[in-house]
């Protein structure tokens, strides 16, 4: 059994994949996910406002709800690494953190 759980988490792990982006508003989407103060204030004040912040994909215009909403509200205006999986329009959030160039 032991066995069992331990290929099923293994299965997990090698499946997600590490997505670079921006969390971005639901009602600006892609037009938010840039770098800058005026972007970033922008998403902040939306999400604030009751907007669902969103993953844009870096180089995609498409926007992709989070399966775990509180996860990437800390995150909002940031240009972040996310692993997880993308499907359906949906992020799947395993890790999410700050991008450095470092």
């Amino acid at each position: 059994m032991r066995s069992i759980l331990l290929l099923a988490r293994c299965s997990l792990l090698l499946s997600a994949e590490d997505f670079k982006g921006y969390i971005s508003d639901a009602a600006c989407g892609w037009n938010n996910a840039r770098p800058g103060k005026e972007a970033k204030e922008c998403a902040q004040k939306c999400v604030k406002g009751g907007w669902d912040p969103v993953f844009v994909r870096d180089g995609d215009m498409n926007t992709y709800k989070a399966n775990d909403k509180a996860k990437i509200m800390d995150f909002v205006g940031e240009l972040v690494i996310i692993t997880g999986k993308i499907k359906a329009g949906v992020v799947t959030v395993e890790k999410i953190k700050k991008f450095s160039s470092n």
